[in-house]
């Protein structure tokens, strides 16, 4: 199977994440998500549902990209759909996420983990 290349599409409060974030892609997904946050400030989701790759080193971007807005007081919060590969890492790595971009009743300051 041939990874995708990375590529990152943003909205106003929404980045959307394809292909593989891999040890080359994690520099610009940490400056995109600094810059789009407003560097931490303001809230942000981010949609992981079509990354087909997702290492340790890029999970260590998103954890800290969360802390950081919890220290400046903005919101970065996690998008997997079920299914992805990005649901199953997150799941795997316990952080919080949600299945879509629409709450449906989801909590977003909780995990919406289903196993």
């Amino acid at each position: 199977m041939d990874e995708r290349p990375f590529s990152v599409t943003s909205s106003p409060g929404v980045l959307t994440v394809s292909g593989s974030v891999d040890e080359y892609a994690v520099i610009a997904l940490r400056n995109t998500l600094r810059e789009q946050s407003e560097d931490y400030t303001a809230p942000l989701a981010v949609d992981l549902s079509d990354a087909d790759y997702l290492p340790s080193v890029a999970v260590s971007v998103l954890v800290t990209a969360i802390r950081s807005a919890e220290e400046a007081g903005g919101k970065v919060t996690l998008v997997a759909k079920a299914g992805s590969i990005a649901q199953r890492v997150l799941l795997v790595c316990a952080l919080p996420y949600l299945n879509s971009l629409e709450l449906d009743g989801q909590d977003p300051s909780g995990p919406s983990v289903v196993a």
